[in-house]
C-alpha cells in the first residue's frame, strides 16, 4: 500500500497572537499527523497575549512550502504591514488551503484573498471587517466558513472546530472524531459551519 505524504501546515504567529487561536488548531493538526511549523516576520521571539514566549521555527524569508497556511488573531493591527501582506500573497499560491482563526481573517482580507468570498471572524470585529472589506460577505453566528480552499473561523475555540473540519475533509470524519475524542473536545459537531460549495468529505 502506498503511503500518503504527510500534510504540512505553516502557522504564522506574531506578537500579541491569541494563545488558543494557534494552540488549539496546532494540537488538532498534530494529533491528526500533520507536520506543523511556525513562522514570523523574523526569528525573534514572539510574545503571545503578554504571557507566553514562542520561538518561531522560521522567518518569512526562509520558510519552506506547506500544504496549509494558517493565520491567527490577537493583533490585527500587525497585518497592516506591506512586507507581510506581500509574503502572504506569494506564499499562499503554493498551498492547497488557507486557514484563519479569529481576526486572522483580516490578514487574508488585506491580501485580497477574501474578495468575492464569504468569511467570518471574532464576534466583536464583525462590523469592523465588513467596513474594512466591502467586497467580502462577512457572517456572524457561524463557527467557520468553508469556501473550498479558504476556511475562516470565528474566535478562539472556533478555530478548533475549523481545524477538525479540515482534518475531516483531508483524512475523513473518523480521523477527526478520533482527534476530538483524544482532546476530550466533546462539543464538536461535524459540518457545524457554512460550506459555500458542495464538498465530498472522506
Amino acid at each position: 500500500m502506498k503511503t500518503q505524504p504527510q500534510i504540512s501546515a505553516c502557522f504564522y504567529i506574531m506578537n500579541g497572537v491569541e494563545v488558543l487561536d494557534f494552540a488549539g488548531p496546532m494540537e488538532v493538526f498534530a494529533l491528526a499527523g500533520f507536520k506543523v511549523f511556525t513562522v514570523a516576520l523574523t526569528k525573534e521571539r514572539v510574545l503571545s497575549q503578554g504571557i507566553l514566549q514562542v520561538m518561531p521555527d522560521y522567518a518569512i524569508t526562509d520558510v519552506p512550502s506547506a500544504d496549509v497556511l494558517a493565520v491567527f488573531g490577537g493583533n490585527p493591527a500587525s497585518f497592516r504591514n506591506d512586507t507581510l501582506i506581500e509574503w502572504i500573497k506569494k506564499y499562499q499560491q503554493d498551498t492547497d488551503y488557507v486557514f484563519s482563526v479569529c481576526s486572522g481573517a483580516f490578514a487574508l482580507g488585506h491580501a485580497g484573498l477574501l474578495d468575492g468570498q464569504t468569511a467570518t471572524t471574532f464576534h466583536s470585529r464583525i462590523e469592523e471587517m465588513r467596513t474594512a472589506f466591502p467586497k467580502v460577505t462577512v457572517l456572524s453566528g457561524v463557527r467557520f466558513v468553508d469556501n473550498g480552499r479558504i476556511i475562516t473561523t470565528a474566535g478562539i475555540s472556533a478555530g478548533i472546530d475549523g481545524a477538525l473540519h479540515l482534518v475531516s475533509r483531508l483524512k475523513g470524519e473518523a480521523a477527526a472524531r478520533a482527534v476530538a475524542e483524544e482532546m476530550e473536545y466533546d462539543r464538536w459537531i461535524p459540518n457545524n459551519g457554512l460550506l459555500t460549495t458542495k464538498q465530498t468529505l472522506l
